[in-house]
């Protein structure tokens, strides 16, 4: 299993890690919506939860149940949920510009990524047309925060209780489940040539490299981010979390747009935090 999701030569060098604060906008889902999609995503689902705990990787299996509702915040304004739907592919998955068969076609995502791991894509709400469940997701393809529409048939859901926040000014990473706070850390990230994008993102997938005392360390977690100045790169220069072998860097600008953390902390976050989880970069 663990070479499934080991790097391979091409993915290593697609990370930019290698050498404004964002409004978050919360999953919306009304009752009607939530009876839909329980009648859509009920029953047993399998759930891959790439993980790296004792050096390996795990599944399990999970009844999904449909997601909830937003709390409102402050001055009535929807607060960013405790819990998040994630979709994965069970086929090709056809991202739409609108919520309509006919509108045209976004993008086309494979049931897998290049790495082996699954094809992932986070709900941001629902939406009925003609009698058909649309999810409207953030989908990991330039640019950053790119969202689309998606019929239903092509993915099953699972729900995360995670979340990542990295403050760059602060040059910390902080972890929350269901809102409340697990642990923060220091972290090293982008040069002022090569910044680390703010914006609203969520965890692809969970690689563990094959040589752990390597520039990821122990564990590197893809982003949906994506540094804008890399896109030549293999897979348009993806933003990673993951471990160092230059721990002494830590806390200061120096990667192509990754985030770095000492890899007892990336262990650490790497088991809180179950992929698909969202993640909020911000100044």
């Amino acid at each position: 299993m663990v070479s499934r999701y080991a790097y391979l030569r091409g993915i290593i060098y697609s990370w930019p890690g290698m050498n404004a604060r964002s409004t978050v906008r919360p999953l919306v889902a009304t009752l009607i919506v939530a009876a839909a999609l329980a009648a859509v995503v009920g029953g047993l689902l399998a759930v891959v939860d790439v993980r790296a705990a004792g050096g390996g990787t795990s599944q399990s299996l999970a009844i999904v149940p449909p997601a909830p509702r937003p709390t409102v915040g402050p001055g009535g304004t929807p607060a960013p949920p405790d819990r998040w739907l994630v979709g994965k592919a069970t086929k090709n998955v056809v991202v739409h510009t609108a919520p309509d068969a006919v509108s045209p076609v976004k993008a086309t995502l494979g049931k897998i990524r290049p790495s082996g791991s699954p094809m992932l894509v986070l709900v941001h709400g629902v939406r009925q047309k003609g009698g058909v469940t649309w999810f409207d997701v953030w989908v990991a393809i330039p640019p950053n925060e790119s969202r689309g529409w998606v019929e239903q048939g092509s993915l099953s859901f699972y729900t995360v209780t995670t979340k990542i926040v990295i403050d760059l000014s602060q040059r910390s990473l902080t972890v929350y489940q269901s809102g409340k706070e697990l642990g923060s850390f220091p972290v090293a990230i982008g040069t002022a040539q090569y910044p680390t994008p703010t914006g609203f993102f969520f965890i692809v997938e969970k690689l563990i490299p094959t040589t752990p005392g390597g520039p990821y360390g122990v564990l590197a977690m893809g982003t949906s981010a994506f540094q804008p100045k890399l896109s030549f790169w293999p897979e348009g220069g993806i933003v990673g979390i993951h471990g160092t072998d230059q721990p002494n860097l830590i806390g200061q600008a120096v990667s192509h747009g990754c985030i770095r953390l000492r890899n007892a902390d990336v262990q650490k976050v790497g088991d809180w935090v179950r992929t698909g989880s969202p993640v909020v970069i911000q100044k």
